[in-house]
């Protein structure tokens, strides 16, 4: 069977992730070699999933490798420049959210996608390939619940990682919370309700941690917004909550679907010392894990078969576009008209 060639470019927990699912659980696809700005990290790597080559130079891993594949698993400031180069080496490209924090950025890597339309794109996306998430789309679209009308989304991590988190944004490698966190909450809001955002109003604070707000940050930011279609959203980010905790609520005309509204990591309850309790999700890997693996096989059956995605470039920039709107109604406390 003919394996898909991928290169990984960076190797951070979800890099590793995303590493281990192509070499391990995905039969089609091969990790031929390997990058990060870390020589150590990139070894480590390597000799863990038995990769042949590593690099710390992704201009030389695209100069001296055969791939069919890139993904990019970067920091969001640099995904521009190396969604071009892979696209002047006219190769697939995977790329991990948001596609980029700049709407002018987000035309030119859309442009360069155009350019190397023989070749699959798309973006990790990836609460749309939970299966949960899935299912509710499928039901939608056989119109169990009538037209969807409102999409409510809270997406929160725990306290236990605040302070991780906080020292991530002082480094630059976190970004507001509602770009962060919140850019999947707009993607589902548009999969959802079908629509692209026309207004919202959004508050919040950093309540826990003060020091957020040094960086037009929040540790608790909820957001209303309206469509272009009439429809509603509401979204709750945050990084204070008792575990990691994503749910979401999709309310149409004929019924409801509802998403993990208790955060379980399995189905056992303790009752012990007077309480009756259950076990939380630690983090989002944990939550994540099937719906990171369903994107990726799903990307290297788009490769192999020519079949286009669902989530695409596209999506990148119109999910930025809301987030945009989201941020600045925070941080103006007013309506923003898109």
């Amino acid at each position: 069977m003919k394996k898909v060639r991928v290169g990984v470019v960076g190797l951070g927990n979800l890099g590793e992730l995303h590493v281990r699912h192509l070499q391990d659980k995905i039969a089609a696809s091969e990790v031929v070699a390997i990058c990060d700005v870390f020589d150590e990290r990139v070894k480590a790597i390597q000799e863990k999933y038995e990769v042949p080559t590593g690099y710390t130079d992704y201009d030389e891993m695209l100069k001296k490798e055969d791939l069919d594949a890139v993904a990019i698993v970067t920091n969001v400031q640099t995904h521009k420049d190396l969604i071009i180069k892979a696209c002047d080496a006219k190769l697939n490209i995977f790329c991990e959210k948001p596609l980029s924090l700049d709407p002018e950025e987000c035309k030119a890597i859309e442009k360069k996608v155009e350019e190397n339309n023989t070749k699959i794109f798309t973006l990790g996306f990836m609460r749309r390939f939970d299966p949960s998430h899935a299912e509710a789309m499928e039901r939608i679209r056989r119109g169990e619940i009538g037209k969807p009308v409102l999409f409510k989304s809270t997406s929160l991590d725990g306290v236990s990682v605040i302070d991780e988190l906080l020292d991530k944004c002082k480094k630059g490698a976190f970004h507001p919370w509602f770009f962060e966190m919140g850019i999947h909450d707009c993607d589902l809001s548009r999969w959802f309700l079908g629509s692209e955002i026309s207004c919202a109003y959004a508050t919040g604070g950093a309540y826990v941690r003060e020091e957020f707000a040094d960086y037009d940050d929040y540790d608790n930011g909820i957001a209303l917004a309206t469509m272009e279609n009439g429809t509603c959203a509401t979204i709750h980010v945050g990084k204070a909550a008792a575990c990691s905790h994503v749910e979401a609520e999709i309310i149409g005309t004929k019924g409801t679907l509802r998403i993990n509204a208790i955060p379980r990591r399995n189905r056992m309850q303790i009752y012990k010392d007077g309480y009756i309790a259950e076990e939380g999700i630690v983090d989002f890997l944990e939550r994540w894990e099937d719906a990171f693996y369903l994107e990726m096989a799903n990307f290297i059956d788009c490769v192999l078969t020519g079949r286009k995605p669902e989530v695409t470039v596209y999506d990148g920039t119109k999910s930025l576009e809301m987030a945009i709107v989201l941020h600045k109604s925070y941080m103006e406390k007013r309506l923003i008209k898109k």
